[in-house]
């Protein structure tokens, strides 16, 4: 966990990239299926150990899935009953950082896609644009030309993992995202194959177990529950039932596993916060001084704010935001994200400065922080994640190792 950080926001949780984060995670998986060696720490504990030995590697991915939803959601469930321990996500505990890891297995100071939205300089004219990298659309300007392709091309710089892993490989992700440039570019060679709904995926994956006699790999993406704890929160009737069934799908999957020897994981990208609309604050609404101070919209995430400030006026920005946000966000010179090491080891990426600003609002409790461009209508989202709270850093790792015949 980053001291410094730490110090400067007391009750804040880090990843920790030294053996039980995400990043670990990658490079067990790894150096256990013969994939290439990253330089990066493996988990603390042996938790994959062997587990190249059998036939099949599974790795779910239920995004949003934190630790202490799979608590509240399921303290009796077979996916709690399998979990073996506890991991951090990567800073900031968001998709676009995350997920980028797992499928890479570089940290986000390497990899660069460092939230939902992100400042970059794209080539050749070196203009600014914030863009949202999973789906590559473009939030700032809202007149530019960049296709998706063009953007995916700038800004995905690290080779995709499974392809390089010593077995084949098999990617199942929804129908809407299986062909888009992040998934195109993180796939690499790897087969990849759509599904409808959570039956089909799951229904998929066992047909795929049981006809298969070679050696493999297989990623599977679960978005919904994270979709659904963004429109309603953590814990509302539906997202209840939606954890039920993928409980039941689970336990239907390791009775497969049991038939096939196959080891399987479970993890997620990051966890989830309730974060109601009376702690919400619209920055360009509610603190317009502050606003006007900055020369790009904010990036990052809504509970770990990126803010590009107009030249000369940075200590202004943060002394004046210390004085009027102290109740809602930790305000921090953004240089001490990389130096505390909050993105990880490694090379950072050239653009990774400019990526995170001047300042940086880390939200405390269950605020959040927004601003709302003219081309954009006002959204509140009653669940969200990205900050340094213990619920939205920690997540599960559960596995599930078949018994030997």
């Amino acid at each position: 966990m980053p001291s410094a950080l730490s110090r400067f926001c007391p009750g804040s949780h880090w990843p920790d990239y030294q053996g039980g984060s995400l990043l670990n995670l990658m490079t067990s998986l790894s150096h256990e299926l013969g994939g290439p060696q990253s330089g990066h720490a493996r988990l603390s504990e042996p938790w994959l150990s062997g587990i190249g030995q059998h036939k099949h590697v599974i790795l779910v991915l239920i995004d949003g899935l934190g630790e202490q939803q799979l608590r509240t959601l399921g303290p009796d469930s077979v996916l709690q009953r399998k979990q073996c321990t506890t991991l951090s996500s990567v800073f900031p505990a968001t998709t676009a950082a995350a997920i980028t890891t797992l499928l890479t297995g570089q940290p986000p100071a390497s990899h660069g896609l460092i939230g939902w939205h992100l400042h970059c300089q794209t080539t050749p004219d070196r203009q600014e644009h914030i863009v949202a990298p999973l789906p590559m659309s473009v939030r700032c300007p809202d007149d530019s030309t960049l296709r998706p392709e063009q953007l995916a091309e700038q800004l995905l710089v690290c080779p995709p993992l499974l392809p390089r892993l010593g077995r084949s490989a098999h990617i199942l992700q929804p129908q809407y995202i299986a062909d888009s440039p992040y998934s195109l570019h993180h796939a690499g060679s790897v087969q990849r194959t759509g599904y409808r709904d959570v039956d089909d995926a799951f229904a998929q994956l066992a047909s795929r177990l049981q006809q298969s006699d070679a050696p493999a790999f297989h990623y599977l993406y679960l978005p919904q529950l994270d979709s659904l704890m963004h429109r309603q929160g953590c814990h509302s009737p539906a997202v209840h039932s939606l954890f039920d069934q993928l409980d039941t799908a689970f336990a239907q999957l390791v009775d497969v596993a049991e038939q096939t020897d196959t080891a399987i994981m479970v993890t997620a990208d990051h966890g989830f916060i309730d974060t109601p609309r009376t702690r919400m604050i619209s920055l360009d609404q509610d603190f317009p001084t502050l606003y006007a101070m900055l020369a790009q919209p904010l990036s990052g995430e809504r509970r770990a704010v990126f803010c590009h400030v107009k030249p000369g006026l940075k200590n202004d920005f943060m002394r004046q935001a210390q004085q009027q946000l102290q109740d809602a966000c930790w305000v921090l010179d953004s240089k001490l994200l990389l130096e505390d090491g909050a993105f990880g080891p490694g090379e950072p990426h050239p653009q990774l400065a400019s990526r995170y600003g001047d300042v940086t609002l880390l939200a405390r409790e269950d605020w959040s922080i927004r601003d709302t461009l003219p081309q954009e209508r006002p959204l509140h989202l009653p669940g969200q994640h990205g900050g340094v709270s213990a619920a939205e850093m920690t997540v599960p790792l559960i596995l599930h190792l078949p018994r030997k015949s």
